[in-house]
């Protein structure tokens, strides 16, 4: 697993989506992101705001886990 909190921990792949890092982190897992994902085919809002809304995921780590795939982003680009 993980550490959301530590960027070193994810300097190995350059494309990872929202829910695979929260699901590297352990901070979900494949049902809730299987659940996430079809009702967002519907409510069309970004899974982290479902995710909030259901309280299966805190603001701070939406936030961090979106900090984390900026970083990988610019990592990749400047290498």
């Amino acid at each position: 697993m993980k550490n959301l909190y530590n960027i070193d921990d994810w300097t190995d792949n350059c494309h990872l989506r929202l829910g695979e890092i929260l699901i590297e982190s352990g901070k979900i897992d494949l049902i809730h992101l299987a659940m996430v994902l079809d009702i967002q085919r519907f409510k069309k809002m970004p899974i982290g705001e479902i995710l909030i809304s259901m309280k299966i995921l805190s603001k701070e780590d939406l936030n961090q886990a979106l900090y984390i795939q900026n970083e990988i982003k610019k990592r990749c680009n400047n290498a």
